[in-house]
């Protein structure tokens, strides 16, 4: 007899989806890692703990797979200019970080070493290499002088949106400038400065 059961996504994979946004969400609100209980997450998800269980051993193995479902492809520049890819890029990572859920758990795993050094490897990396590949192209076709070191670029690009991230989640909102890329373009200009070989000097 054929089954009764409406198509879509298997109930299984449904709740565990169910749990690992739970997690996200209880984090968001600003329980700490620490004091984050399966009793929470399974009462936010709307499952019993053997559901829980049966997926995951405990709360570390469910945070783990919650940085594992956060990973995403970068944005990709256009690639036509130096300065506009670099500010599209840094604009992206500004926007993503103050406003998607993904970006907004940086300052919650500050305080966990081993699920923060996760989170920066699955999901902040891939954004920093972007801007990084950008730079290194810039070196390898001229459009940055020979003396640029393409890392320490990266670090003063980089750095203040984090940190300003960082610095100003504990108020409410987030600066406009982040949110429209103002930040971003004057960050880039100011960093490339001295940097940026005028094409009139290629000729």
């Amino acid at each position: 007899m054929p089954s009764s059961r409406a198509p879509g996504r298997p109930r299984s994979e449904r709740a565990s989806q169910a749990i690992l946004r739970a997690a996200v969400d209880l984090l968001l609100e600003g329980v700490p890692v620490e004091a984050l209980s399966t009793e929470a997450v399974v009462a936010r998800a709307g499952v019993g703990k053997a559901t829980l269980y049966r997926r995951w051993p405990n709360k570390e193995a469910v945070l783990r797979d919650v940085l594992e479902s956060l990973t995403e492809a970068p944005v990709r520049p256009p690639g036509a200019d130096l300065r506009e890819d670099l500010v599209v890029l840094v604009h992206e990572l500004c926007r993503w970080l103050v406003e998607s859920r993904s970006g907004r758990l940086l300052p919650r795993l500050l305080g966990t070493p081993e699920l923060y050094a996760r989170y920066v490897h699955l999901v902040i990396e891939p954004r920093v290499s972007a801007i990084r590949d950008v730079l290194c192209a810039g070196v390898r076709t001229g459009a940055l002088a020979p003396h640029s070191q393409t890392e320490m670029l990266l670090t003063m690009l980089t750095g203040p949106v984090l940190s300003r991230v960082v610095l100003c989640s504990a108020v409410p909102g987030s600066p406009d400038d982040l949110r429209d890329g103002r930040f971003a373009a004057r960050l880039v200009d100011h960093v490339l400065a001295g940097h940026v070989i005028a094409r009139n000097q290629l000729s």
